[in-house]
């Protein structure tokens, strides 16, 4: 806070009337300093701030004293006479005439009122500087009007907005400030004389946007006023504070000319998970209108457009995909969802980005499959079995093994094309013998099953008899030149303890045994279990040899 020294000048003043202004008591943050004189002194009256005189040399100080420095206040002590003498120049330098004689008690009244003046214009000094430090420090525009629409005070943001100084400004209206005819306010789209008027008729704070055409182009505000009232209530005039919101507008603009550029769906949502904005592919993807969207809540739209089963099977984590039926067409989409936060790491809102995956995905399945299946039959290949395999390591795996019989010399006298399409006949057999396993063409004529789990080894063996049965009858039927069966082997996995090649190994051992037997027929390989086949009982020991006929039924 201020703290102020005045200094306080007698001359010529008799005892009573110094004691009487000594006795008055210093306001807060004031300090009085008082210096007496018999005669006057040049230096002394210039140094003073208060200056009381009462010299008869002086009786016309503005013939006497033609120089004051500004402030000082000059308080003339005179009988009625002399008073009675004094001139327009005299009173003009004079702040006061106190007539003589002046009882002590008045002396000090009339002292104690400078004082309480000099504190006022001093407490006034202070709010003034205030106020400036204060608008100044402000980056929105602020400025202070009468109720005849003259700038009053503005501050610097002002001024360089419009580039103009304070000077120029102060007591100037709208028209000369900003540059513009009242032609051309009145056919432009400016509101501030009239916003003006309805802040002085709402007597309230008022909130607008507002276009002002500036020195460089127009800009655009948003803009509070408020009514300035005067002591009997009337409204005198306003007080205006603008945020020059050009530049965060033509950021926006940007930003809607951006996210209608991407191929991609956006969705902005606020906190309150409303959705605040769509772009143009967002509107094509769902087949909405940005209109019918905006302000909506966001889950209810979504559970409207992708249906609850989808919303509800989904975490929408930060990226993942789902698929949906939208118009009468699956789609599958990636979505990836990230927060959107402040300067200061606060959420504000969240931006959702959909991609329209549904060609990638079904290229990316006809490649899969492509990779995984034989091209002819239409089976899953050798790389898909040792996969499928891979992923059931240490569980119960039982492979059936089918071999055409005598199939080279198929190829040999008849030709390729016959030979394929008895291989895409034995495929078709082969899954209608084992629909819910994985039925895999290893290559050439050869043909395996994996069944995962654990699974009765007889009923596995009755549907490869059940195969070869088949095969034998659709082959024995057809027309066509070139005639084959097929053998089998069986090995079962029950314990889940043998690598995939030693399982595929003890498959094909029980093939190869089934065509040493005879050819059309079916031998199994298990490391525990009796099993019987073409009405002969073969044991097999824990090594899985194969044991020899014991006996014919």
């Amino acid at each position: 806070m201020y703290h102020r020294t005045l200094h306080v000048a007698l001359f010529g003043l008799d005892d009573g009337a110094g004691r009487a202004i000594r006795s008055v008591p210093c306001p807060d943050r004031f300090e009085v300093r008082f210096d007496a004189y018999s005669a006057f002194d040049a230096d002394a009256f210039a140094a003073s701030d208060i200056a009381i005189l009462d010299l008869p040399e002086l009786v016309h100080p503005g013939t006497f004293l033609p120089h004051v420095k500004t402030g000082l206040k000059i308080v003339l002590r005179a009988t009625e006479i002399e008073a009675a003498q004094l001139d327009d120049a005299d009173l003009a330098i004079l702040h006061d005439i106190w007539l003589k004689p002046m009882p002590p008690m008045l002396v000090a009244f009339r002292f104690r009122k400078i004082i309480e003046d000099e504190k006022s214009l001093a407490d006034l000094s202070l709010a003034q500087q205030y106020l400036d430090t204060a608008i100044d420090s402000i980056p929105e525009l602020v400025w202070f009007k009468d109720a005849r629409g003259s700038h009053l005070k503005v501050n610097s943001a002002f001024c360089k907005t419009v580039e103009k100084t304070k000077e120029q400004i102060e007591g100037r209206g709208h028209y000369y400030i900003w540059n513009i005819t009242p032609e051309e306010y009145s056919q432009g789209e400016y509101v501030c004389l009239e916003s003006e008027e309805q802040t002085m008729t709402a007597r309230k704070t008022c909130l607008f946007d507002e276009q002002i055409k500036a020195t460089h182009g127009m800009r655009q505000f948003k803009t509070y006023k408020s009514p300035l009232f005067d002591y009997d209530g009337s409204v005198m005039g306003t007080v205006g504070i603008a945020h020059d919101v050009t530049d965060l507008g033509n950021i926006e603009t940007e930003l809607e000319i951006f996210i209608n550029s991407m191929p991609y769906a956006i969705i902005v949502l606020n906190t309150e998970n409303s959705i605040i904005n769509i772009n143009e592919k967002a509107e094509e993807y769902f087949g909405v209108k940005r209109r019918s969207v905006v302000d909506g809540d966001f889950d209810q739209w979504r559970r409207l457009v992708l249906g609850d089963a989808v919303v509800n099977s989904h975490d929408f984590s930060d990226s993942s995909f789902f698929t949906a039926v939208i118009g009468e067409r699956e789609k599958t989409f990636e979505v990836n969802q990230r927060d959107i936060v402040d300067v200061f790491g606060n959420k504000t809102g969240q931006l959702r980005i959909y991609r329209d995956v549904t060609k990638e995905r079904e290229l990316e399945q006809r490649v899969l499959k492509s990779a995984n299946t034989d091209y002819l039959t239409g089976l899953y290949n050798r790389r898909y079995l040792y996969e499928r395999l891979s992923d059931h390591l240490g569980s119960p795996v039982t492979l059936v093994y089918l071999d055409l019989d005598d199939f080279k010399s198929i190829n040999d006298d008849y030709g390729h094309q016959r030979g394929d399409r008895m291989l895409v006949e034995t495929s078709s057999i082969l899954v209608e013998a084992f629909p819910n396993d994985t039925c895999v063409r290893m290559g050439g004529d050869e043909f395996v099953v994996a069944i995962f789990g654990l699974q009765d080894v007889g009923s596995i063996e009755g549907r490869a008899h059940a195969c070869l049965d088949a095969i034998r009858t659709r082959f024995a039927e057809d027309s066509a030149p070139g005639r084959t069966t097929g053998s089998m082997g069986i090995a079962a996995d029950e314990g889940g303890i043998l690598s995939i090649d030693e399982l595929i190994r003890r498959s094909d051992e029980a093939l190869y045994e089934a065509k040493r037997a005879g050819k059309s027929q079916c031998r199994i390989w298990t490391p525990s279990a009796l099993a019987g086949s073409d009405g002969a009982l073969f044991r097999t020991t824990q090594t899985g040899d194969f044991a020899k006929p014991l006996v014919d039924l």
